[in-house]
């Protein structure tokens, strides 16, 4: 009686553990460039409150010679994706959305890339999560539905100490930045180059029409010796 109980309790644990961890859900392997993208349609319903995974992509996408490693968390509440979040640790950082589909979550790879390889699991755990809700999925090479909704693109997220990685924005003590690169502190640097592409010189030309500030400009340009000496070599180099 003993021996049954404890077998008893070691199946449970392991069945919960089981339960928790999610390994190969689904294999990839793609043998051409996709039309419109790598649509992943999960078992996950799209109900509040029930699930709080974290979904992990890992593989190789070939045309972009890179390593794929995605992670993504998301919450469901109130009707919403609440929080969502994607970042990556590896060379692969594409487009990728949530949608609601027919009452089931399907994620959505941006991207036409030819040849990648990808494996998903999923950690999962105190949400009223299923088991069935973590097997069957597919992937196919389509748009989002016209009929989804709650379409969210991920935004991604990735720290290191104190630098902050927001969607191609980098902040450097700075949590949420603005500009493609924010700095809370001083700079330290042995040069620093600053190229405005194209250059205005076309505010030189004789046609151009002058407001009051270049008719001041061009004669202050006129009656100073080290302003034209600037000009003259400025419009030397552009030959």
């Amino acid at each position: 009686m003993k021996k049954q109980l404890l077998t008893a309790i070691c199946v449970l644990v392991i069945s919960t553990m089981y339960a928790q961890n999610y390994p190969n859900i689904l294999n990839y392997a793609g043998f051409s460039t996709p039309v419109h993208g790598v649509k992943i349609k999960t078992n996950m319903p799209f109900t509040d409150g029930t699930q709080m995974p974290t979904i992990s992509i890992l593989g190789y996408s070939y045309g972009s010679s890179a390593v794929i490693d995605l992670k993504i968390v998301y919450y469901i509440y109130s009707g919403y994706f609440a929080v969502p979040t994607i970042s990556s640790a590896g060379g692969y950082a594409p487009k990728v959305y949530l949608a609601n589909e027919n009452g089931k979550v399907v994620i959505f790879i941006d991207d036409k890339v030819y040849y990648q390889r990808f494996t998903i699991s999923a950690f999962a755990h105190g949400m009223s999560e299923t088991l069935s809700w973590f097997q069957g999925w597919t992937t196919a090479d389509e748009p989002i539905s016209n009929t989804a909704v709650q379409v969210t693109e991920l935004p991604y997220r990735n720290r290191f100490g104190d630098i902050n990685f927001i969607n191609g924005k980098v902040g450097i003590g700075v949590e949420n930045p603005s500009e493609r690169l924010m700095v809370k502190g001083k700079i330290v640097a042995e040069e620093i180059k600053v190229q405005a592409q194209p250059w205005p010189d076309y505010v030189f030309a004789p046609n151009y029409k002058k407001c009051l500030c270049l008719s001041w400009s061009d004669s202050l340009i006129k009656t100073n010796t080290c302003l034209k000496f600037l000009l003259h070599n400025r419009l030397r180099k552009r030959g």
